[in-house]
């Protein structure tokens, strides 16, 4: 399964599993040529985040596949979802 960590001015999510990346970097370009403007991102356990972009924002993506095994179960997560590398969640 392919993982896509975004991380915008070095603040790092996972996008959901079925997020567009070419879409979104189109986006991203877009808002960058305009001088700024909102994109949002829909990230891993259905949540969605709004980033101003500008010419001055970084992001960048790191693309890797998964094996079933990389991911951890959360017993202590009441809704049961799972995680990788211990800190962000993942549908």
């Amino acid at each position: 399964m392919r993982v896509v960590q975004v991380t915008i001015n070095g603040s790092r999510n996972y996008l959901a599993f079925n997020e567009d990346l070419d879409a979104l970097k189109e986006q991203i370009v877009a808002a960058c040529t305009a001088g700024g403007a909102f994109v949002d991102l829909r990230l891993s356990g259905g949540r969605t985040l709004s980033v101003l972009i500008t010419p001055a924002t970084g992001v960048s993506f790191e693309v890797r596949e998964a094996e079933e095994e990389d991911f951890l179960d959360d017993e202590a997560s009441e809704i049961g979802r799972m995680h990788i590398d211990g800190d962000y969640w993942v549908d």
